[in-house]
């Protein structure tokens, strides 16, 4: 774990202990770790001497970049600012930035949810798609896979056979790697395990001795941009609208859709909420149980029973739409 502690600037004691420390209450702080690398890469090739991360070091380090996300400058911004608290604590000398808030962003766009028949029309297409036997196979399973469990897309390619427990009854799938280092191992439908079955007979044939369940014909697993596109064209197959770009639907957007409907179900089938809400959380891998309320206010307009139902248990557990962020859910 301590094998990242290799900095080469004059801060490169206080990288250290402050690395250190975080680990120390518990963290793992590897990402953060690297980006500290990063920025101490950054300070030997400037050719930055002084004894002070300042003002303008600061700055020219956590200015957004062309083509950058807003988060990944605000999550860099984080770890530096972070940083400089702790060098002020040692004694040293560091620039620490006013708080100040997060950007709003353009809340206009909200997670599509599908319906059952867009749903099935969706697969339908997908298992008769132009191309190649093998890319129909592992895309028409994968798809599949994603509306019915509500896995992440990265989550899904990562997977290999043996992250399946096929004697375990239900069957269940490890999800290793995953974001926030939420790993979890998730239960499959009967109908799903059969179907996955079937897919790995097909898969010996069509990839003998490949480890990944959604390989492409490299036996490696196809990148984000392939699935999207992939993803695209099947939308318009089945003849469900695009909005444009920033209005989906989006792959991403099944998973939403899985939690909603779940969220549903358990209402109707007068389920503890107070029990299933975490245990969806749990589920769905999120960072903690505030991302999954969210969805309780994508059911608002869509499903006023479950909303009236999730009150009176939880109280003003549904939040306001003030921000959707992505990287939570």
């Amino acid at each position: 774990m301590n094998s990242d502690l290799n900095f080469n600037s004059q801060f490169s004691d206080y990288f250290r202990s402050f690395i250190l420390e975080k680990r120390g209450l518990g963290y793992k702080y590897t990402a953060e770790a690297a980006s500290l690398r990063l920025f101490d890469q950054y300070i030997c090739e400037s050719g930055y001497m002084g004894a002070e991360i300042s003002k303008a070091l600061f700055e020219n380090w956590t200015n957004r970049r062309p083509y950058e996300r807003e988060k990944t400058c605000e999550n860099r911004t984080n770890i530096l600012s972070q940083f400089c608290k702790f060098v002020v604590r040692m004694g040293g000398r560091a620039y620490i930035p006013p708080v100040a808030q997060r950007l709003r962003r353009d809340i206009s766009y909200r997670p599509y949810i599908f319906t059952n028949e867009e749903l099935s029309r969706f697969l339908e297409c997908a298992k008769h798609m132009t191309g190649s036997l093998e890319r129909k196979t592992v895309f028409y399973m994968l798809f599949s896979l994603l509306i019915c469990t509500g896995l992440r897309v990265g989550e899904a390619m990562r997977l290999r056979w043996t992250d399946i427990d096929w004697s375990n009854n239900p069957m269940m799938v490890s999800v290793i790697g995953a974001k926030f280092d939420k790993d979890r191992a998730i239960p499959l439908a009967d109908s799903l395990s059969q179907q996955l079955k079937q897919y790995r007979e097909e898969m010996s044939l069509l990839f003998p001795g490949c480890e990944y369940l959604f390989p492409s014909k490299h036996n490696m697993p196809y990148s984000h941009n392939q699935v999207y596109f992939t993803f695209r064209r099947i939308l318009w197959d089945a003849g469900i609208s695009y909005g444009g770009r920033g209005k989906g639907p989006r792959v991403h957007d099944f998973r939403h859709t899985f939690s909603v409907k779940s969220l549903r179900k358990m209402v109707y089938n007068q389920e503890d909420i107070m029990a299933v809400v975490p245990l969806l959380s749990q589920y769905l891998g999120h960072k903690n149980i505030y991302a999954t309320q969210h969805y309780l206010q994508f059911t608002a307009d869509m499903f006023p029973y479950v909303t009236e139902t999730v009150e009176n248990a939880l109280g003003g557990i549904i939040p306001g739409m003030e921000e959707y962020d992505e990287e939570t859910h």
